[in-house]
């Protein structure tokens, strides 16, 4: 059945009759509310149409549906299409009244639009720009975290709207974060950064929806990550030395374990905040003294991190950034279940989640050779 001869819904029965769709079931009666819906979007933008969507949401409790949209550049106007997850697919409905833009010209753009800056009257192009941007290639991190966005924002988009409640209780919380305790501290916060009410509340929306996002990935998953992770969360208080030369590294290293065979764990903590001074006079490296998560560690040091304990010599390494790391253990302090491990637990769940959503994520390239593009995907298996 075409959406234009869905069955609309009875209009004379009160909203509530509606049946609840099955999950997955896209039926004649939600199709035809559907497409009047669309019909009623004419003219309007996006922030108008989510906050419409909710309306139609409730008429239809157990039917699942996306809004998407695009601007046509021609026009200035928006097209809508409601995406309804079907058994075995989706259903993509929308409709163009007579005066939309004709198909041909479609995602049409006008040459200027293609103009990023001028220079002394000389254009640079997106196309320029883009093919600027190596380090995309150089850097699988970037990759992930754009893969990312565009996953939580897919979830983002699909999630029930804010209720009037939790979008007051999310703006409070926004102010609070950011110091904007007074109703002028918050139209002057805006105005710095040419904020409406309008875009404020999508901020604080999205803000609100990805944290929510959070909590439903990790509920409840928390206290059985830090069983079996736990000891990875240890904070390790160490001297990190970093050299130059391999070398050098090699020699810091010889001395410390030396030391550590016979000294305790703040002898050896000694030598190295010694061995640092003299590296630095000497130009040859550097030291810093922190608290690492052990599994953090593991990521320089391999698997000699797992077991070590105060007084440990580790490395050795090399930094990544062409230099070599010794790191001695000065302190291990045992992970308890806290508000800061429980972060690290959540954000730690998180990751996963959207790791296993990467691998199954469909990524199309419009940019690189097949060779990058190739090795960009195989990092984002991984």
């Amino acid at each position: 059945m075409s959406p234009e001869t869905a069955t609309p819904p009875d209009a004379s029965a009160p909203e509530s009759a509606t049946p609840p769709e099955a999950p997955g079931t896209v039926t004649p009666g939600l199709l035809g509310d559907a497409l009047t819906w669309l019909r009623g979007l004419d003219g309007a933008a996006p922030e108008e149409a989510r906050g419409r969507l909710g309306a139609l949401r409730s008429r239809h409790p157990g039917a699942d549906m996306r809004l998407v949209w695009q601007r046509e550049a021609a026009t200035g106007d928006y097209h809508y299409d409601l995406l309804l997850p079907s058994a075995g697919g989706t259903v993509s409905l929308a409709f163009a009244p007579d005066r939309a833009i004709p198909w041909p010209l479609r995602n049409s753009q006008r040459s200027g639009e293609q103009v990023v800056l001028r220079v002394d009257g000389v254009d640079v192009e997106i196309e320029h720009v883009v093919s600027l941007l190596d380090v995309l290639w150089e850097d699988a991190g970037l990759a992930v975290r754009l893969v990312n966005a565009c996953l939580v924002e897919q979830e983002v988009a699909a999630s029930a709207d804010l209720t009037d409640e939790e979008l007051q209780a999310a703006t409070d919380s926004f102010r609070r974060a950011r110091g904007l305790l007074t109703a002028r501290a918050t139209e002057e916060w805006m105005a710095e950064r040419g904020l409406g009410q309008a875009r404020l509340e999508q901020i604080v929306t999205v803000e609100a929806k990805v944290a929510r996002l959070r909590r439903r990935v990790t509920g409840g998953q928390v206290e059985g990550y830090f069983a079996e992770h736990g000891a990875g969360l240890d904070v390790l208080r160490v001297v990190r030395l970093r050299y130059g030369a391999r070398a050098d590294a090699d020699a810091a290293a010889a001395r410390l374990r030396e030391r550590s065979r016979t000294a305790t764990a703040e002898e050896v903590g000694a030598l190295a905040t010694g061995l640092a001074t003299e590296a630095a006079l000497a130009g040859l490296g550097t030291c810093r003294i922190e608290g690492n998560p052990r599994e953090d560690l593991a990521a320089l040091h391999g698997e000699d991190v797992h077991d070590a304990r105060a007084g440990a010599v580790l490395g050795p390494h090399a930094t990544g950034d062409g230099g070599f790391g010794v790191t001695v253990v000065l302190a291990v302090e045992q992970a308890i279940l806290d508000v800061a491990a429980r972060k690290i637990a959540e954000r730690r769940i998180f990751d996963d989640w959207l790791r296993e959503r990467r691998r199954r994520a469909h990524v199309q390239w419009f940019w690189g050779s097949t060779a990058r593009t190739d090795a960009l995907d195989t990092a984002l298996k991984a």
